[in-house]
């Protein structure tokens, strides 16, 4: 498998960018512990999405991503986990097991901590970022490769993940034209969204959804395409949930299509799904 498409593959499974970054991922409570509420979001908290991605025609891989209230120092925050995992076809070729955390305060809706655990082939990634806004630092550890930086951030530096549930909030217009500052890996980047026309997007078990396209672009790697080009059909109902990924690189096609949601409440969503 090139690094072409590694690069790609990767980008798409973390961006389910939930706009994006895994749900089968180790529960940061203890198991015993009771469970906690936090305040009233835009989406509900306890909510699943599941992804299934194609390289061409060829279903490759599943994208889990989950959500729920923790308890951790006293405090009551919001867990966002993704996983990525290849099928077992693609498996005996290059196995992907990829997990991303945001540990997010529901007050501010910044970041307490950024986990990133990645295993793609031969390749492994484990970092980890904690945000210090008091001091506007981002301290950032890599397991593997046994290094720490320390690096200034904004007021309102967001890791990739919990941006992209930040901007659920947000609905688009068409022709917008946005301009963002994201922390990936251990740097802050410009991030670009531009807004197109509205369109349908039929969904199995669920019908069909309208949804705005989206055009994100990024100076940095392993989210957003560098070369070629990507588009995001995001849905225009009050869970602004992403639908669809397209990317077009000099390998391969990739898509991204939602394929369940789960969890609570009483829309379209889950109830027409039987979520």
């Amino acid at each position: 498998m090139t690094a072409a498409f590694r690069t790609r593959y990767s980008l798409c499974a973390a961006l389910l960018l939930a706009m994006a970054p895994l749900s089968v991922f180790a529960r940061t409570n203890s198991p015993a512990a009771e469970p906690v509420d936090g305040p009233e979001l835009w989406f509900p908290v306890g909510e699943e999405l599941i992804y299934k991605i194609y390289w061409g025609i060829i279903p490759v891989a599943k994208t889990h991503i989950t959500t729920e209230w923790i308890e951790e120092d006293g405090r009551t925050l919001l867990a966002i986990r993704y996983r990525t995992r290849s099928n077992k076809v693609i498996a005996t070729i290059y196995p992907v097991d990829d997990k991303m955390e945001s540990i997010i305060d529901p007050l501010t809706f910044l970041p307490v901590r950024f986990t990133k655990n990645l295993r793609e082939g031969r390749h492994r990634y484990h970092e980890t970022t904690t945000f210090d806004y008091e001091n506007l630092k981002a301290h950032w550890t890599s397991f593997v490769k046994n290094k720490e930086l320390t690096y200034d951030i904004e007021p309102d530096t967001r890791d990739l993940v919990s941006f992209m549930y930040y901007m659920r909030a947000k609905p688009f217009k068409s022709g917008d034209r946005q301009h963002h500052r994201v922390m990936a890996d251990e740097k802050v980047y410009d991030l670009f969204l531009k807004v197109g026309k509205k369109t349908e997007v039929e969904i199995d078990d669920i019908g069909t959804v309208s949804c705005m396209h989206v055009e994100p672009k990024a100076k940095f790697q392993g989210l957003f395409v560098r070369k070629g080009k990507m588009h995001l059909l995001v849905s225009t109902d009050p869970r602004r949930l992403c639908t669809q990924v397209k990317a077009k690189v000099p390998v391969a096609s990739i898509r991204v299509r939602l394929d369940a949601v789960l969890g609570p409440g009483d829309d379209f969503w889950v109830k027409d799904g039987e979520g």
